[in-house]
């Protein structure tokens, strides 16, 4: 396991193209293959995950056909990146940061309190001065 989470972390610096995408891959499919782990290797996994998750885009490839009561660290963790007391300082990182509101539609109404601070938060924005962060909040 330590071999991957340090060729995660490597291939996460390169520059060339498709090393991003191959980090994603290997995280996505450390996350699907822990189905039937120990909770201390799945705390184990997210720890070491979780400050990459912000650099690697693996929501669309891990939450392909999954239990949303699996995901609840990936969900919880898109929740902490979206349901914050502070704005973004740039209006890109805000509306990136509301695009990954997309990503949680898959769940639906299997999700309805995470929806619900979703919400709150979306009507707080309405009036935002960017234009694309008022788009990804309306999608």
């Amino acid at each position: 396991m330590e071999q991957l989470y340090v060729l995660i972390h490597e291939t996460v610096k390169e520059k060339q193209d498709g090393s991003h995408r191959v980090a994603a891959e290997i995280a996505a499919g450390m996350i699907r293959g822990s189905k039937y782990w120990t909770l201390e290797m799945l705390d184990e996994l997210w720890k070491q995950l979780t400050p990459l998750l912000t650099e690697l885009h693996i929501f669309c490839i891990y939450k392909e056909n999954q239990d949303p009561r699996r995901m609840h660290r990936l969900i919880g963790f898109i929740c902490s990146l979206i349901i914050t007391d502070q704005t973004m300082k740039t209006s890109y990182n805000e509306a990136s940061r509301w695009y990954l509101v997309q990503e949680l539609r898959t769940f639906q109404w299997r999700i309805p309190s995470v929806w619900c601070a979703i919400n709150d938060h979306a009507k707080e924005l309405l009036n935002h001065p960017s234009k694309n962060v008022r788009y990804n909040i309306a999608k």
